[in-house]
């Protein structure tokens, strides 16, 4: 097929600020290549439609010589010893590929010469043969902008995924996809001109060769969460190196010459290794330990003001659970974490009150963003509770105290471990305390009934010190001590009917509780041998809205009842919880 049948002019030139666009459609097969002679001009492009084919063996594809031209590539762009898209002594251009561009023995994208340029790649180049680079920038070419989302494979000797030499400079090169060598001296990223910035979130390997490798100097590198480098790293002068938080790191290059840190999470550079660690494991533990506190204790108590309260010696059995996500914030990653588990007890009239015991356990997972920490986390709790009523006024007591068995998973980026990634395991364990007190009080007003109350409430953790296993950077904790106090203020409306020896009540409310941690914000450990002293993160104090119903339903003997809550809190975190089940008394 020959080129002139392909040829679309978008806009003639008769409007001159647009150019020609030369396009292979769907289902075509094009063999002549589109040199500089059938795009002369500024602003002027190609497009290869999603089923189009541009193959042109050992001739360059596509060649782009004016300013401002324009290459989109949706299709497939096909070459044996030619280039796939070749910008030559030129400004401007920009080229997209979300197709294939496959060479043997051919670099996949060029630019020569050329300022200003930008590939943004979320398809497929793939090179195989000596020297076939996947994008390469050359000579005097320099503030390009190279984004990868997509994947870039070279097979070869010498065939690096991105290869920036020569007198090239000032290149930033931005990817959150896959760059994969394989070959000898093959680079995932090859830095042979001064100052470049990579900006990596994706995965750059090398299989046989380095992963990256300067030889230039004036190398920044910023890894984000979701880095993974697999391979070497060697530079020739200091390399800068920026880690954003969330990512837990163990770098290591052919020597100690690093440059600047840009790092806000707690780090240490020990000669050749870099170590980071994401904190949030440390920042979510309060809410873990408060979620579970709540989660016991907030439907504990069988003989509330305005409910159809069970009367006698009983035993009861009722399942419990929570979820809670936080957003992310400056110093921590976003996360979630949920518990579910149950609670068997028993009451008995006492001193004009009801003195109860229970006993139950729980299981619950939390999951840091962009699976950069995994925990397993059993509690293990005994109970009492005491609570009496009077001219309209109730007291309720309750204690709660257990063991809590945590294993976290921290998932490190090592350049030099198998796959890019080791596990740093630690059984962060340690007893678990809860006491409140709640008072509350009823009023008659007109012809309801309104309820007022205040919870005071502590809950403490209190984990030994521990040390990791499995990685590079193991992180070794000193004990610590959570301490966390919640004041609670509600304001419910119960309503009851009865009927015989059966009785039903539901009770909507609203309130507030404020959460203060009084101990346990600092963290000393030990890191690469060295001492490391930071602050957990997160919100210290919160304060939060709530909204809830209780419901009991009595036959005789028998009942059965529920309560559920949702609240929202000051630090952009979000949380159910509830109890349900049933009792009997005799």
């Amino acid at each position: 097929m020959k080129i002139g049948a392909l040829l679309l002019t978008a806009i003639s030139l008769t409007i001159p600020s647009y150019g020609v666009l030369i396009t292979v459609r769907d289902g075509e097969v094009e063999t002549t290549a589109i040199g500089a002679a059938l795009i002369p001009d500024p602003d002027d492009g190609v497009l290869i439609e999603s089923r189009g084919i541009l193959t042109t063996g050992a001739t360059d594809a596509i060649t782009l010589t004016a300013a401002g031209q324009t290459v989109d590539n949706l299709g497939q762009i096909l070459t044996t010893t030619g280039i796939g898209i070749f910008a030559d002594t030129t400004t401007g251009v920009m080229i997209t590929n979300s197709g294939l561009i496959s060479t043997t023995s051919g670099i996949g994208i060029r630019f020569n010469d050329t300022v200003g340029g930008v590939i943004l790649n979320s398809g497929r180049i793939s090179t195989t043969g000596g020297g076939a680079h996947g994008i390469e920038l050359f000579d005097v070419s320099t503030d390009a902008v190279i984004g990868n989302s997509g994947t870039i494979i070279t097979q070869g000797g010498g065939a690096h995924g991105i290869n920036v030499s020569d007198n090239a400079e000032r290149a930033t090169i931005i990817n959150s996809g896959k760059i994969i060598t394989t070959g000898a001296g093959a680079n995932a990223f090859f830095h042979g001109a001064p100052n470049c910035h990579i900006i990596n979130s994706g995965i750059l390997s090398s299989v046989g060769s380095l992963a990256i490798n300067d030889i230039s100097g004036d190398l920044t590198l910023t890894l984000l969460r979701g880095s993974n480098i697999q391979g070497g790293v060697e530079v020739i002068a200091p390399l800068n190196v920026n880690v954003e938080t969330g990512l837990n790191l163990a770098l290591t290059i052919d020597s100690s010459d690093f440059g600047a840190f840009g790092i806000q999470a707690p780090y240490i550079q020990v000669g050749a290794i870099l170590g980071v660690i994401d904190p949030t494991v440390l920042t979510l533990q309060p809410d873990v330990i408060a979620d579970l506190s709540d989660t016991i204790l907030n439907g504990i108590y069988r003989h509330r003001l305005g409910c159809c309260t069970p009367c006698g010696c009983g035993a009861w059995v009722e399942g419990v659970g929570s979820y809670r996500k936080r957003d992310h914030a400056h110093e921590h990653v976003g996360y979630d974490n949920w518990q579910a588990g149950f609670l068997v007890g028993y009451d008995k009239p006492i001193c004009n009150g009801y003195l109860g015991f229970f006993a139950g356990t729980t299981y619950g997972e939390t999951a840091v963003d962009q699976h950069t920490q995994k925990a397993f986390i059993n509690s293990y709790v005994l109970g009492a509770t005491y609570e009496t009523c009077f001219c309209n006024t109730f007291v309720g007591l309750a204690l709660t105290a257990g063991y809590i068995d945590w294993d976290n998973n921290r998932y490190v980026m090592n350049n030099l471990a198998g796959g890019g990634v080791e596990i740093a395991n630690a059984d962060i364990d340690g007893l678990f305390l809860s006491p409140e007190l709640t008072l509350a009080r009823q009023f008659s007003c007109f012809c309801w009934e309104p309820n007022l109350s205040f919870t005071l409430r502590y809950a403490g953790f209190y984990p030994g010190s521990y040390s990791e296993n499995g990685s590079l950077t193991n992180l070794s904790v000193d004990d610590r001590y959570i301490n966390l106090l919640t004041t609670r203020f509600e304001a419910g409306l119960p309503y009851s009917e009865s009927c015989g020896r059966c009785c039903w009540s539901i009770e909507p409310y609203i309130g507030v509780y404020g959460r203060y941690q009084l101990g346990g914000y600092g963290i000393d450990g030990e890191l690469l041998g060295e001492s490391l002293s930071f602050n957990q993160g997160g919100p210290r104090n919160i304060a939060a809205f709530l909204s809830g119903i209780r419901g009991i339903q009595s036959f005789g003997c028998f009942n059965l009842f529920l309560n559920l809550e949702a609240s929202f809190d000051s630090h952009s975190s979000s949380r159910i919880l509830g109890e349900g089940g049933f009792g009997w008394n005799f």
